[in-house]
């Protein structure tokens, strides 16, 4: 159903405009990102990055022209499209979003069961797969509860890509790690973008982070996109808020 090519704009934003409880939270945003690319969302905290993203999935309602993700706006698909479409994304939560009831290997293969008709022995070797992927074999009996934070988060983009989907999903999949897990998480991501060809979308403080993986920037503030553009092309454009963003090494 979804083909795109390398560096077409595979997710489309025009002029969204939001507002909760009677406050702007959006205004006239327009913005893209580019597929088989990393693009980060960033700015300081109450600029508008969770509601940009919650927008790109369908999570709040817009017009039909003011999102396209894939060519279609999530929040406007009947129940069999949007299991047609949700089954082409993965989203990599803050805090993990695993079940502690289960075991690392059940979380990771939920996707499947709910989603396909893969057979038992099918499902295993691909939550294996994936687990290898994010070098993390040794957890597939063990429990969230046994797992350091870097070893929860890895277990989570598990899960994320166990669909292989074409576009990843991330809100702050940096917070609470320590600068070297963190270090690790984004060598990670990168290599798995490089990888599967995904187009990866992330919403991140996390200076560091953003200077390591992003080919691309949308920075927000005040609820509106002040810069769109690779980092070099951000340094060129002498934009005060955006130098003091990274300056500050962290925008809380």
């Amino acid at each position: 159903m979804f083909r795109w090519m390398k560096n077409e704009k595979i997710i489309e934003v025009n002029n969204l405009t939001a507002e909760l409880d009677n406050k702007v939270i959006l205004s006239g945003i327009s913005c893209y990102a580019l597929q088989g690319q990393v693009t980060v969302i960033l700015g300081s905290s109450g600029s508008g990055k969770s509601t940009l993203l919650r927008h790109m999935l369908g999570l709040y309602p817009s017009t039909s022209e003011a999102v396209s993700v894939m060519g279609v706006n999530p929040s406007l698909l009947n129940e069999n499209e949007e299991k047609t479409f949700y089954t082409s994304l993965g989203v990599f939560y803050q805090n993990g979003g695993l079940l502690n009831s289960l075991s690392v290997a059940e979380n990771i293969a939920l996707p499947l069961e709910q989603h396909t008709d893969m057979p038992g022995e099918l499902i295993e070797k691909i939550v294996r797969q994936k687990l290898k992927l994010v070098n993390l074999e040794e957890a597939y009996d063990q429990y969230p509860s046994q797992l350091s934070g870097g070893m929860l988060k890895r277990a989570a983009l598990a899960r994320a890509i166990i669909m292989d989907p074409f576009i990843l999903f991330c809100d702050e999949p940096g917070a609470g790690l320590d600068p070297v897990s963190l270090a690790a998480l984004d060598e990670l991501i990168i290599n798995l973008q490089h990888l599967l060809g995904m187009t990866i979308v992330i919403v991140t403080h996390e200076v560091s982070s953003i200077l390591r993986i992003a080919d691309r920037i949308i920075f927000l503030e005040e609820g509106k996109v002040l810069f769109q553009g690779t980092l070099d092309e951000g340094y060129e454009s002498g934009l005060n808020s955006l130098e003091l963003f990274f300056s500050k090494g962290r925008g809380e």
